[in-house]
């Protein structure tokens, strides 16, 4: 059985949310939207946009970080019986208009993660452009794969079984949510496949992350990642076998 559902943490996007999520609603798919603590005002408006929309509103009281939010859309939506989640960002940077793609991609390949390789256009800061950059550099070392996609995409869908699985491991649940979980799931034993997906940055769009705060977690994050490495590398080698 292929049950997807949409899952969407939002943390004060609700204007931008609203813009696209006419886009969201056209694919026809179920949609959780995780209100991670935003501002009473804007919490109001995401409020009143899911319900236009029909989408499942939940908010925290307290921002907990994408992760957290993430992990409560990703239970709740597997206790409800949909199988596979695709994880989409409501700051308006991804192309909504990929997500058929990357459900018809994932419809065919059931047990593997479906992560967006990133499309920039001029939009894209040249700080964010070179982060990833490095974040890519680590995460070769921490996969031992010149050819994971970029982890930090926030676009890509996950079998929900496994994923829930491996959010009871996680260690770091904002701006590092995204690398951490592609690299256990990757641990895990799930093959990778990406789908190219248009990002762009919207004029006047405002950023979540915080110059020195993420920064300073996102290298804690390798530290820790490459520290566990070669266990996660012996785990994935031993499900690899076993399922030979």
């Amino acid at each position: 059985m292929f049950n997807p559902v949409i899952i969407i943490p939002c943390y004060n996007h609700a204007d931008a949310f609203q813009r696209f999520s006419q886009k969201i609603a056209d694919n026809n798919i179920p949609v959780i939207v995780i209100d991670d603590g935003g501002k009473e005002t804007q919490s109001k408006l995401l409020c009143k946009t899911c319900l236009e929309n029909g989408f499942i509103y939940i908010r925290n009281d307290k921002n907990g970080g994408k992760g957290r939010a993430m992990h409560i859309g990703f239970n709740l939506a597997r206790a409800m019986g949909f199988t596979h989640g695709l994880q989409i960002d409501a700051d308006g940077q991804h192309d909504a208009n990929d997500i058929k793609k990357f459900i018809a991609l994932c419809r065919k390949n059931p047990n593997a993660i479906i992560v967006g390789n990133p499309i920039y256009d001029a939009s894209a800061p040249r700080a964010r452009r070179i982060g990833r950059r490095i974040t890519d550099f680590w995460v070769a070392i921490e996969t031992l794969n010149l050819h994971m996609p970029d982890a930090m995409c926030g676009m890509r869908v996950y079998p929900l079984d496994a994923v829930c699985h491996e959010m009871k491991h996680l260690r770091f649940y904002r701006m590092g949510f995204d690398i951490e979980i592609l690299i256990k799931l990757y641990w895990a034993g799930l093959k990778v496949i990406t789908q190219s997906t248009r990002v762009i940055y919207p004029p006047n769009g405002t950023s979540n992350f915080k110059m020195l705060r993420d920064n300073l977690h996102i290298s804690l994050l390798h530290t820790y990642l490459c520290v566990i490495m070669p266990f996660g590398m012996l785990k994935r080698v031993f499900r690899h076998g076993k399922r030979n």
